[in-house]
This record gives C-alpha cells, structure tokens and sequence, in this order.
C-alpha cells in the first residue's frame, strides 16, 4: 500500500510538516502539523486529516463550544430555565413513561423530581406510580406552565415561597 504525501498541505488551520516517527496504537505513523490558530505541534493520521476529523490541534474547539453554548442559552433560557427542556419527552428507558417520575430501588418507591432554574428539586417519595405522577404534574403547573405560556412572573412569585434550594 503506498502512502500519500501530505507533506505541505493544509487541513483546516493544519500544515503538515512532515510525516513523523511517532505512532499511533495501530503501528500507523502519524503526521506531524503545525496549528495555525495557536502554533502548537500535533501528531495526527493521515486517515483523519484526509476525511476531515480534524481541523486543528483541538484549540478552536472550546471557543466554538462555548459561543455555541451561549448562543442557544440566549435563545432559550429563562432565569437559568431552559424552556427547549421544559417539552422534551421522557427517556426512552423510562419505567414510568413520565418526565420526573423515577423508580428508585433502595427505597422501593417511585421519586418525584422536577428541574428548574438550573436546580433539580424532589417533589417526594411515594408508595404508588400515580402519586408521584400527580405530584409531577402539580410541579410542573406551578413551575413549568409559565415559561412554556410566555409568562414568566407567575413562577418567579410562586418559586420563591416555594423552592428548597
């Protein structure tokens, strides 16, 4: 199998400079690159610089993860409360099938919890599933509705009487 030279190409802000002595944990020599976005030397294979896996050192990838991050918490968050979370649908391993509602096994009994303003708040412990789906709909009424009708004051006023945390 003959090996492509890379040597001098540009991937992304990666110039290869040569290809190196170091291996990766296959026995593949890898590429060493220069980062044009920070300076730093990386060793990378061929493989991936070819089908794109990587673009830098991994130096840009917390500033784009960051602006991403603030990006949709500016459009989504409320007072810390993300209203894309507020409808989203229970996991699909769920015994419950509810949102909040969860069996805990050293206690024998179903947990109700409810998530808001960036803290997870225990609605309680109960002997019955329908209970704690009780207990999780009243939550959700008093924290939820608000933020998902576009009125935030009615939760803000009744959180504040009302929040462990």
């Amino acid at each position: 199998m003959r090996r492509i030279d890379l040597t001098g190409k540009t991937f992304g802000k990666l110039e290869v400079i040569r290809l190196s002595e170091e291996r990766h944990k296959t026995g593949s020599r890898l590429w060493e690159c220069k980062c044009h976005a920070c300076g730093n030397t990386t060793y990378v294979l061929g493989y991936a610089l070819l089908h794109g896996k990587y673009k830098s050192c991994g130096c840009i990838q917390p500033v784009k993860r960051a602006h991403g991050i603030k990006r949709h918490i500016d459009a989504d968050c409320i007072d810390g409360t993300r209203k894309s979370a507020l409808r989203m649908k229970p996991h699909r391993d769920s015994l419950s099938g509810i949102k909040g509602v969860t069996w805990v096994e050293s206690r024998r009994k179903w947990k109700a919890y409810i998530g808001f303003r960036g803290k997870n708040i225990t609605l309680g412990y109960f002997e019955k599933k329908e209970d704690a789906i009780a207990a999780r709909h009243r939550a959700e009424e008093l924290y939820h509705k608000p933020y998902l009708e576009g009125d935030k004051s009615d939760a803000t006023g009744r959180d504040k009487k009302m929040d462990r945390g």
